[in-house]
Parts: C-alpha cells; sequence; structure tokens
C-alpha cells in the first residue's frame, strides 16, 4: 500500500437542520449517589451548560425559551465513578416510596440493581439476577411491597430470553424463567391489576415476526398462568405497555406494522386470556412506541404516542434531514372511553413540537397527577443533544400547559421516563449522563418529584400537521409491488444450494454525529429493517470518530440492542461500526459476526487510549491508524470480521491507486450503490432512479453536496478514482454490495447467497464476494463455467456465462459488463424474468472480469458481483 499524508483530523460538528432552544445558560452537574450541596441549598435550580451552537447546514428557527420545571424538594440520584446506570424502570410502592430498577454496567459486564426511596434518599437495595447481557427492565410493586422485576438477558446462544425475580424483605428471590424461545423475548412492561395479580407484558419473535405476550400471577395460589399471545398478525407488534381497569382486566396499548405501516391497537386481556382488541387513531402516518395511563375515574384511559411522517420507510433518495425517518416527529395524545370502546385525539398544538417543523420529538409518557391532570414527558431534540419536557393537559378547560423543560435530562434518544404517583407526589425517573456537548460522559440514575400544583402559562395554539401530504406524488418505484415475505429465493450451483437473503449494513443511529435527531434510534432501525424493508438481516453501522469518539459504553450497548432483535434462522443482526476516515484511504463499515469485536479508531490516540489498546495495541507514533494496520488488528483480534467499503467517488471514497494490496481476507466488498447518494459504479454508466420523482435531482456529495439530473454521470472530478470500474481495472477483485447510509430508506438491498444462514454464513459469503447489489428485490443469478459469481479461477477455453434474472417490474435493459466495458447488451427484453447463456469467443490474454448489470423499467436497478476468470 501506497504512503498518503494523513489528512487533517475533523473537528466537531453537527450536519442538518439546527433546533435552537433558547435554554438559559446552565451549569454542570456531577452524578452522585445523593443531592449535592447547591441542590440541597436550592432545590430543583441546579443549571446546565448550555449546549454549542452546531455548525452545518439548516436555517435558525426561533423558539421561545423552555423554562425549567420546578420541582418539589430534592432531586435524588445514584452514580459511580466507572460505571453507567442506565434504562431505569420505576413504580410505586403501597406506602408512598418510589423503586427503580436500573443497569448497572461496570465495563465489563451488566447487573441489575433494584433502589427505592428510603428517608429522603434513593438507595440500593438489591442486585437481582447474574451478571451479564441485560435489556430492557420492568418492575411492579405489589400491596405487600414486593418488587417484582422483569428483564431480557442474552443467553449463550445469542437469543435474549425473558427473566424474572422478586425482591421483598427478605432479599431477592431466585431467578425465574419467564419465557425462552428461539426468539428475542423482551421489551416487557409490568404492573399489577385490582385483584393484586402481577402482569407482565413482552415482545417476541419466536414466530418470526414481532407478537405481543403476556402472563400474569395470581397472589393466593403463587402460580403463573400460561402464556397469552395478544397479538398474532402476520406483521409486526411491538412495544406492549400495560396498565388495568377495577375489573380484573389488563390493558395492553402496542402498535403493529400491519398494510405497511404502523399504526396503533389497544387490547383488553381478561385474566382467562379473552381477548378484544381495537384500532386508536389509525391514519395514514406513523403512529408508535405508545403510552398509556388509567385516567382516576376508572371509565377511560390516556394514551400518547409518536406520530411521524406519512409513508415511513418507503421509497426515499438523499440525505436531507427532512427525509429522515425520525424527522418530523410529534407527539400523539388522546382518551379511550371504555364504556363507548373509542378513542378520541386532542390536539397538542404547538406542545411537543420544536417551531422547525422536521425536528423530532420522541417517546411521549402519560402520568397521572394525584389532583387528577394527565401530564406529558417527551425528549426532543436540542441542538446536538436530547433531553426531557413536560406539559400538562387540563381536561375541565381543554388546555395545555406550555412545555417545561427538566434540568438535568441530557442524554441518547432511546430512554424513556417513567411517572409514578404517591404520596400527594407526582415523581419522574430517568436518567442522564448529563452530557454538554453529543460526546458522553457517565451516566447516572435521577428521581424528582414535579411541581404539579403550581399555576402554567397556556401553551400556544395551533400548528400545523408536519407528516405530509397524501396527495403529494410519489416515487415511480414505489408502484412496484413489494415482493411477498414468503417469497423466496434459492440457487443450486456448483454442487452447492445457495439461498439468497437481503441485508443492510450502514444505517445509522443517534449515536452518530451527522444527523443526531434525524436518523432515529436504533430501535427504529430495526423497526425499519424488519417490517417496511423487510430485510433479513441488518447492522447499524455508527461513526467511530467523526465529531466524537464511539464510546465503549455505547459500542457495548449497540450490540446487545443487536442481541434484542436477533433471531435465528429468520432474522441476523451483525454488528458494525464505520472508520470515517476521508480520502484517500476512504470510509469502511467493518461488519462483525460476533459480540466484543475492537473499535479501532481513526485517531491512534484515540485507539491507545482505548480498552483494547491493551489486548491489541496499534504502532506508536502519532496520526491516523491506516487500513493495513487496520487489517492487522482484526487479524489479531480472532474475530470472524469482514469489511464493505463506502461508495467510493466522493469524498468520503477511496482512491484504489493508492493501495499496492488488499487484505482479502477481510476485505472483499464495495458499495456500488447507496441510497444516500449515487451509483459509483463507472463514469457513464446508468443511474438508478428507484426512490426519485421526475424533476429530482441526484445528491453527489463531493467536496460539498451537489445535485445533478438523473442521468448517467460522466466526470467525477478528482473522485473519479474511487469509482468501482477503476478499481477492478487496477487488479483489486472486489465483490459489490448496496446500503443505505443517512437517512435513505427502501432503495438498498445488499443481497448475499449464503449456504447457511446464520452470521457466520453471511460473513463467509461476505467474504466469497457472493453478493449482488440492488435498489430493489431483484433476483439475479450469474456463473461462469457453473461458477458462481464472486469465483476467480482459471480456464482453457472460452468462458462460458448464464444468468437468470428475475425482477420487480418489467425489465428494460441487462447488460454483460467485460472488463469494465458494456460487452453484450440486451434491450429486447420483454416481461419481469430473462434467462441467457453467453460465450465469449474472443477473451482477452490474461484475465477477464464479467459481471451483470439489470435495469428495469421503473428505475430499479441490479448489480452482480463479478467473475474472474484467466484463461490460459
Amino acid at each position: 500500500m501506497k504512503s498518503r499524508q494523513c489528512l487533517t483530523p475533523l473537528v466537531a460538528f453537527a450536519l442538518g437542520i439546527a433546533v435552537p432552544l433558547l435554554l438559559s445558560q446552565q451549569a454542570k452537574e456531577a452524578p452522585s449517589t445523593a443531592p449535592s450541596a447547591a441542590e440541597k441549598a436550592s432545590p430543583g435550580k441546579a443549571k446546565e451548560k448550555r449546549a454549542p451552537k452546531p455548525k452545518g447546514k439548516g436555517k435558525q428557527s426561533p423558539q421561545p425559551d423552555i423554562e425549567a420545571i420546578a420541582l418539589v424538594g430534592e432531586k435524588l440520584s445514584l452514580s459511580q465513578t466507572g460505571h453507567q446506570f442506565d434504562l431505569p424502570a420505576a413504580a410505586p410502592g403501597p406506602e408512598g416510596e418510589a423503586f427503580v430498577l436500573y443497569v448497572d454496567h461496570d465495563g465489563e459486564a451488566d447487573q441489575l440493581r433494584l433502589a427505592k426511596t428510603v428517608e429522603g434518599k434513593l438507595e440500593p437495595v438489591a442486585a437481582v439476577g447474574e451478571r451479564g447481557i441485560v435489556h430492557a427492565p420492568a418492575v411492579a410493586v405489589d400491596r405487600d411491597g414486593t418488587a417484582w422485576c422483569f428483564w431480557g438477558q442474552t443467553g449463550e446462544d445469542d437469543v435474549v430470553g425473558l427473566m424474572g425475580s422478586r425482591v421483598d424483605a427478605e432479599g431477592p428471590g431466585e431467578v425465574f424463567t419467564v419465557s425462552k424461545t428461539s426468539g428475542s423475548e423482551t421489551f416487557a412492561d409490568a404492573g399489577i391489576d385490582a385483584t393484586g395479580r402481577v402482569w407482565v407484558a413482552w415482545q417476541s419473535t419466536r414466530n418470526h415476526r414481532p407478537d405481543i405476550y403476556a402472563k400474569h400471577r395470581d397472589p393466593a395460589s403463587g402460580r403463573w398462568s400460561s402464556e397469552i399471545r395478544v397479538s398474532s398478525s402476520e406483521e409486526g407488534d411491538r412495544e406492549p405497555r400495560i396498565d388495568f381497569d377495577d375489573q380484573d382486566n389488563a390493558w395492553i396499548v402496542y402498535d403493529s406494522a400491519r398494510d405497511n405501516e404502523f399504526n396503533l391497537f389497544l387490547a383488553r386481556v381478561r385474566p382467562d386470556g379473552d381477548i378484544e382488541t381495537w384500532p386508536i387513531a389509525h391514519s395514514p402516518r406513523y403512529e408508535a412506541r405508545a403510552s398509556i395511563a388509567r385516567a382516576p375515574d376508572g371509565k377511560s384511559f390516556w394514551i400518547a404516542a409518536e406520530r411521524g411522517k406519512i409513508r415511513w420507510g418507503l421509497d426515499s433518495r438523499g440525505h436531507d434531514n427532512d427525509t429522515g425517518i425520525n424527522a418530523r416527529k410529534s407527539v400523539l395524545f388522546g382518551r379511550f372511553d371504555i364504556e363507548s370502546e373509542s378513542f378520541e385525539a386532542i390536539p397538542l398544538g404547538q406542545v411537543g413540537r420544536p417551531a422547525a417543523p422536521e425536528a423530532p420529538v420522541n417517546l411521549p409518557t402519560v402520568g397521572i397527577a394525584p389532583d387528577g391532570n394527565p401530564w406529558v414527558s417527551y425528549r426532543y431534540f436540542d441542538r446536538v443533544l436530547w433531553r426531557i419536557a413536560v406539559t400538562r393537559y387540563d381536561p375541565k378547560n381543554e388546555e395545555w400547559t406550555s412545555s417545561r423543560r427538566l434540568e438535568g435530562s441530557s442524554f441518547g434518544q432511546d430512554r424513556t421516563s417513567h411517572f409514578l404517583t404517591g404520596d400527594g407526589k407526582l415523581w419522574l425517573c430517568w436518567t442522564s449522563d448529563l452530557r454538554d456537548t453529543k460526546a458522553p460522559k457517565e451516566a447516572g440514575v435521577y428521581l424528582a418529584a414535579l411541581d404539579h400544583e403550581t399555576a402554567l402559562p397556556a401553551a400556544q395554539a395551533g400548528g400545523k400537521d408536519t407528516g405530509g401530504d397524501l396527495e403529494a406524488p410519489i416515487p415511480p418505484s414505489r408502484n412496484t409491488p413489494e415482493r411477498a415475505f414468503s417469497d423466496r429465493h434459492t440457487w443450486q450451483v456448483d454442487d452447492e444450494e445457495y439461498g439468497l437473503f437481503w441485508g443492510d449494513v450502514h444505517r445509522h443511529t443517534d449515536v452518530s454525529n451527522c444527523r443526531t435527531g434525524f436518523d432515529g434510534c436504533i430501535n427504529e432501525q430495526f423497526r425499519y429493517a424488519y417490517d417496511i424493508a423487510k430485510l433479513d438481516f441488518l447492522g447499524t453501522s455508527d461513526h467511530t470518530d467523526i465529531g466524537k469518539a464511539y464510546s465503549p459504553y455505547e459500542w457495548w450497548h449497540n450490540q446487545k440492542m443487536h442481541d434484542a432483535f436477533h433471531t435465528p434462522e429468520r432474522f441476523n443482526s451483525l454488528y458494525v461500526y464505520e472508520r470515517e476516515q476521508r480520502w484517500p484511504w476512504g470510509h469502511r463499515n467493518v461488519v462483525f459476526a460476533e459480540r466484543g469485536g475492537p473499535l479501532v479508531y481513526i485517531q491512534r490516540a484515540t485507539y491507545r487510549n482505548s480498552p483494547w489498546q491493551k489486548d491489541l495495541p496499534a504502532k506508536p507514533g502519532p496520526g491516523e491508524i491506516e487500513p493495513e494496520e487496520l487489517w492487522d488488528i482484526l487479524e489479531r483480534s480472532g474475530k470472524n470480521v469482514a469489511i464493505v467499503s463506502h461508495s467510493g467517488a466522493t469524498r468520503m471514497g477511496t482512491d484504489w491507486s493508492g493501495y499496492d494490496g488488499i487484505d482479502y481476507g477481510t476485505e472483499t466488498l464495495v458499495e456500488i450503490f447507496q441510497g444516500a447518494r449515487v451509483s459509483s459504479e463507472g463514469a457513464g454508466a446508468p443511474q438508478p432512479t428507484a426512490g426519485l420523482l421526475p424533476g429530482d435531482e441526484y445528491t453527489v456529495d463531493g467536496d460539498a453536496d451537489e445535485t445533478l439530473p438523473p442521468a448517467p454521470i460522466e466526470d467525477f472530478g478528482k473522485y473519479s478514482q474511487g469509482l468501482y470500474q477503476n478499481a477492478l481495472e487496477l487488479g483489486h477483485r472486489l465483490g459489490v454490495f448496496a446500503s443505505s447510509d443517512h437517512i435513505s430508506t427502501h432503495v438498498s438491498y445488499g443481497g448475499v447467497f449464503c449456504k447457511e444462514f446464520t452470521r457466520e454464513g453471511i460473513i463467509e459469503a461476505f467474504k466469497a464476494r457472493r453478493t449482488i447489489a440492488a435498489t430493489d428485490k431483484i433476483y439475479v443469478n450469474f456463473t461462469c463455467n457453473e461458477r458462481p459469481l464472486g469465483s476467480i479461477f482459471s480456464a482453457e477455453g472460452n468462458p462460458e456465462l448464464w444468468f437468470r434474472v428475475d425482477g420487480t417490474a418489467a425489465l428494460k435493459r441487462v447488460t454483460i459488463v467485460r472488463n469494465e466495458t458494456d460487452w453484450k447488451v440486451f434491450d429486447a427484453v420483454e416481461g419481469s424474468r430473462f434467462e441467457k447463456s453467453v460465450t465469449d469467443e474472443s477473451p482477452v490474454d490474461g484475465e477477464n472480469r464479467y459481471y451483470l448489470r439489470v435495469e428495469q423499467g421503473d428505475g430499479n436497478m441490479a448489480w452482480t458481483s463479478p467473475v474472474w476468470v484467466t484463461v490460459e
């Protein structure tokens, strides 16, 4: 590999539309196991440091100050140096005390811990379960003060089981298994019904699509009921939340991706397993991730949920913030009346949504104050941070109060808060690492009583619906029918049977610094992959260095979230990150089949300060860790890993002329297409128009974003050395893949022909280059001398090529490319299927490279990896 001068490290930045909530100046708070002296002296008045003004594109939208909510008494907290206290769940006790169940990560493993309020302090009382990998805890406290704890735990088979334990005055009881199947059993919620039954509801993927299940425990006999299957649709049903009426019934709200969009459902579940279900506020918009709380009159329930855009997750190109799956999120709120079995949505106006319409709010949670009024907390995006705000609804006057910020609540996007009512107080529990930039710190758990009696000004009325126009035109590619999930493709070749599986290993979450508020959280990425794109595998790929370091704890958390969606034989999650080393070396997506791979930072100093330096030391000296050393560290790690490089002809691409050789034991694939940008196949090569409207332009993303009409690009300027055909011409034996990158949805499909559909089987296919790239699920088989695509071999005589295409729409053109030149072009193609055998009667001396390009009439395209044939 040729030597190149390292580029200047990136400075911290935040691209995208800024949401300037003009917060008052706030001083830092330090986590502690008790309130600070400043908090004791002035309860609820501790200040945070104001987040810096972001750099990048986007207009500044004026927004009134969000003042802090007043607290009653001291804010309680738990933290410990060197630990991350995260994912708290909270419940009230019978005597007005608060119980908090949270995950304690010590840098090596998770430990679930239970705390409760004791004499005005929040004190740990028990370690629950075993150390390991812990998911999404839930807690309910019965009339005797026994805390019933539930959580997901990754087993040795990498599948998450739902576990439970009780903690009473004698301490924690034995751990029992609530549910352990072939799928992931997690995302639980729990509560106590009117007769004292303990209920737990959760999400299960045992049936290859997420479903909702529930169980309850009879207080008299101590026996658990059989599992109750609350939902059983053909599409994904997710994230249940539970509450109860006074007739012994559980009410479970959840969301479902039926009809290719997310909507809410509410199920009444009787103890005998009888279920009745109602749709809630169905519309063409995204409605999901709900919260439920019973009204004091016992005759109705308050429900809040996220409400997003229409056509959520469908065909979308480019990487503008407004097109992100988390853009334009607002709050759906309303009341379900039990007697009339009807739901009435209550407009929030400007509540819960910043002034910039594409700026999101997330995870609304409903709580009931002692006076009976409902409150809603939610996370809102503030430049580069997520914070919590609260607002109150007065049903008598049909009036919302203006939002109030919760001081000390800055943290990541995907963390909910919990209301508790007891002892005449309205408590809120949350987690925060008190960050004042995007860079994470050590998180603590917080508990505070809100001043729910103070009069607050009314919220501004109005605010138009920002979810999109139903009458707006849709891209022609969207009119192409989806392949049914049951439509699976297998291929018998080279005495092996391969299954074709589709995935994406380059999608970002809010952990990445670029489009923090608009990419969506890791949970949403899997919602999109499972239920909208209908992929078979996914790995989210957050940045290692850009603007901030991808912290070891963020990497740990994201890996275990991938476990929560892993379902062997149905859906594989892969562990991925992106090294965003700029031109000429290029960005790379590092894909692991197993947990625990090293984060090989770009900046050598950052890596030397990481936990991986001890066992996998980098070379001494300043500067950056370049690809050659990256390959060496990954090989020494012993992990099953592969690399897919970023599409080449951009400032994030690779100058392939700078490499004398590539480590094919690790790196074998290139993104020939990326939904966020364009195809980097070659100069003058056809470009897909999938996801574009007539008149739309491509985002090319050179030194600065530029747009071009949807036509072949003849000149990529100084980045032309990054084109895929240039890599082939220079002798690099790299296959093809397609991924989304930021924002884009539903137009990037990387196909792999697997011998076994496992994490390891996907990596094996990556390394063998048995891959295709497509903008839709276009089936393409391609052989040379009966060897599969990706093969490298020598042959005597003339190469014999065969291909078969089964498209999703009428075919426009099929082209065999030989040695980077269109060699055989088939224009007169009828229908969506085409099969052909061709013999190359005049191969060139030495190596011949062949691959297939497919163009459909709807603008979708596909490419195969080449075969490399040396004719002797």
